[in-house]
């Protein structure tokens, strides 16, 4: 099992600081599990004992209201885990956690995570990311309560700008899921998230390029949606 520790340990902050044993004794702990996509890998209301780190593929975290509305909360994409808040408690997931394509998953029992942060650096990267997580939630809430479609839309391509690859033209992004499932995140409909992508192209803030990719030719103009 050990030999699956680069795949689904080495990308994750909270385990790089691990020495090669530590690493070791992971992987005798370490399971494996595949997901098709829309499969459902926590049901809501479950209670979470385990760490679930991503090897390949998305997960998405989706809340669902008493109508039927749903609301994607979180995604996580490789290297990235779900579950940490269950090595310091009982913790029962509010949505459900569901597969956005095949995504391969590493499941590490909660002793175990809890034996590797004694080491006091592993301990520390995993209240960062803790840290990190808290603030990206705020953000969400903040946007989705107090910002429109459009603030939102162009909010989100400032962020992924941040990662996205320069050239002369200006910054090219590469959106990380299906325009669909962008727009749930956002919450809105593709139909209303799509007239405000073709309002930007309009402006001449962004171009579509095709496909998932988005080129933004003026990041100023783009602040500024984010703004108004």
């Amino acid at each position: 099992m050990s030999g699956h520790i680069p795949s689904c340990a080495a990308g994750v902050p909270v385990f790089k600081v691990l020495s090669p044993e530590e690493l070791a004794r992971l992987g005798k702990e370490m399971s494996h599990r595949l997901f098709k996509k829309g499969q459902v890998v926590v049901p809501a209301g479950s209670v979470l004992d385990c760490l679930y780190v991503v090897s390949r593929g998305r997960l998405n975290v989706v809340h669902t209201s008493a109508g039927g509305r749903e609301q994607i909360v979180r995604t996580l994409g490789p290297g990235e885990f779900l579950g940490e808040m269950a090595l310091f408690y009982e913790s029962v997931m509010e949505g459900d956690v569901v597969a956005a394509e095949e995504t391969e998953t590493c499941v590490l029992p909660r002793n175990a995570v809890s034996e590797i942060l004694r080491n006091p650096e592993a301990a520390l990267r995993l209240v960062e990311e803790m840290a990190k997580r808290l603030s990206a939630a705020e953000q969400l809430i903040a946007d989705l309560g107090l910002r429109e479609v459009g603030q939102r839309l162009a909010a989100e391509l400032l962020r992924l700008a941040t990662s996205g690859k320069k050239t002369p033209e200006g910054i090219v992004v590469t959106i990380p899921a299906p325009w669909a499932e962008m727009a749930v995140r956002l919450g809105t409909t593709p139909e209303t998230l799509s007239r405000r992508l073709g309002s930007l192209a309009d402006q001449g803030v962004i171009r579509q390029t095709g496909g998932r990719t988005v080129l933004i030719l003026d990041t100023e103009r783009l602040e500024e949606a984010a703004r108004q």
